[in-house]
């Protein structure tokens, strides 16, 4: 055939080292350089477009589905090609050393509609269709997974059967190998992934998740260490970092809930809760709100640098930190006093003999900038009366984990009721008592009004 002998003769000129010269080919106005045997055209040079056409179809110059003609090698490596399997529609790319195969297959849009940019893209890809592959070994294993989209090194290497993945960076959502619906953006985001449902974006996020399902982590090592749970959401940098199983998490600030392997805690702002461990049902919200407690439950912390008294305590509320000078509201605050939420009720204790042993005092607080004077109690000193009373354990005073004392002053309002019960009483004696003096003195002078009568 004409082209065998063509490309023998540049064989020999290009292999003969006496021969060493450039080859020039020099064509006619408008001509096209050919390349052919005696019934089908391979390729062409147009000198009016400068077009360098391959031909799949040897005929009829359009592709055929399941030829391999057209394809272009490096060496005897597949590098630039547009396979197809029969039966399918086609509109594959496949670009680099063995992207894509000569395999594929399935019907109508199997094997179809897929890209691949880079060494060994795609190489294994049977019936999967719609799937987007560039950098070096990306989407390496997938076979039948579709919808699939994968930019970087390795990134969704281990793939098989998965659909609709998303992942942007070197080694992004590396082991997952079926399931759906993941997003990974960042250097190994979402690295040990094999469930669903997770969006990871920052270097390493959600990197040892396995099997949690519908985690956001935003931020370098976001929701790093997470393996097995599920449904958190972690926006910052290393927020939920330690978390590995705990599950309904939210954390908004770098290194919020950074420790964290409880549920449904909630945090806003950097280092919120950042200490918390296994506590469940936390709320802080401000700058470092909460962040000493450690396996406390269901407190609330508001304001930045807010924290509850102690640290592995539960039902605890505290808002605004300790340089807090003024709070107010628009109305009364109410304060639960159903019976149903009270035991081993019993008349108090407390009265007269408490309340007259207090000490009121006038203060200036040492953070308050324009030193307006205050009244009040030391907690020192009613804790003081109390145990003279014989009184432990009061819920009035509370000891923060630094040993500073606090007062419920709501819990005075009972003993001095009982007071003034009290003086009502000795006043109600004291009173019955002069009554029944007056009544005598009026016997009194009456009998001695007779006496007298009787005399004259």
């Amino acid at each position: 055939m004409k082209i065998k002998l063509f490309l023998s003769v540049i064989a020999m000129l290009i292999s003969c080292n006496v021969f060493g010269q450039n080859i020039i080919g020099k064509l006619g106005l408008n001509g096209d350089f050919v390349i052919k045997d005696t019934t089908s055209t391979f390729l062409t040079v147009s000198q009016s477009t400068g077009h360098l056409t391959l031909y799949r179809n040897l005929r009829f110059a359009t592709m055929t589905a399941g030829s391999q003609t057209g394809a272009i090698y490096k060496g005897n490596l597949r590098f630039l090609h547009n396979y197809f399997g029969s039966g399918t529609t086609g509109d594959n790319t496949f670009l680099g050393v063995n992207s894509g195969n000569f395999t594929l297959g399935g019907t109508t849009n199997q094997g179809s509609f897929n890209t691949g940019v880079g060494s060994s893209t795609l190489p294994y890809l049977t019936t999967g269709s719609n799937n987007s592959a560039f950098g070096y070994q990306s989407l390496f294993s997938v076979t039948s997974g579709s919808n699939n989209s994968a930019f970087g090194n390795q990134a969704l290497y281990s793939l098989t059967t998965g659909t609709n993945h998303t992942a942007f960076g070197i080694k992004a959502l590396y082991s997952q190998t079926a399931g759906y619906y993941n997003c990974a953006f960042g250097f190994e985001a979402l690295y040990s992934n094999t469930s669903n449902f997770n969006s990871a974006f920052g270097y390493h996020a959600l990197y040892a998740n396995t099997t949690g399902y519908r985690n956001t982590a935003f931020g370098m090592e976001a929701l790093y260490s997470n393996t097995t749970g599920f449904s958190n959401f972690a926006f910052g940098f290393q927020a939920l970092r330690f978390n590995l199983t705990g599950h309904y998490n939210t954390a908004f600030g770098e290194s919020a809930l950074y420790d964290c392997n409880g549920n449904a805690n909630s945090a806003f702002g950097m280092r919120a809760l950042q200490t918390v461990t296994t506590g469940n049902y936390n709320t802080a919200i401000g700058l470092d709100a909460g962040s000493i407690l450690t396996t406390g439950s269901n407190n609330i912390m508001v304001g930045n640098f807010a924290q509850v008294p102690s640290s592995t305590g539960n039902n605890q509320v505290r808002i605004g930190y300790t340089g807090i000078t003024y709070a107010g509201i628009q109305v009364a605050w109410t304060i639960t006093s159903d019976i149903n939420w009270k035991d081993n009720i019993t008349s108090s204790g407390l009265g007269l003999g408490f309340i007259s042993k207090l000490k009121p005092v006038s203060y200036i607080r040492k953070n308050d900038e324009k030193q307006r004077t205050e009244y009040g109690f030391i907690a020192q000193d009613i804790e003081k009366v109390l145990n003279e009373c014989g009184v432990e354990n009061a819920g009035m005073i509370t000891i923060d984990d630094e040993g500073r004392y606090e007062l419920r002053y709501n819990d005075l309002l009972a003993p001095m009721v009982k007071a003034i019960q009290e003086l009502k009483e000795e006043n109600d004696e004291l009173k019955d008592k002069l009554q029944k003096l007056e009544q005598m003195q009026i016997i009194l002078m009456n009998e001695m009004s007779r006496i007298k009568t009787v005399n004259n």
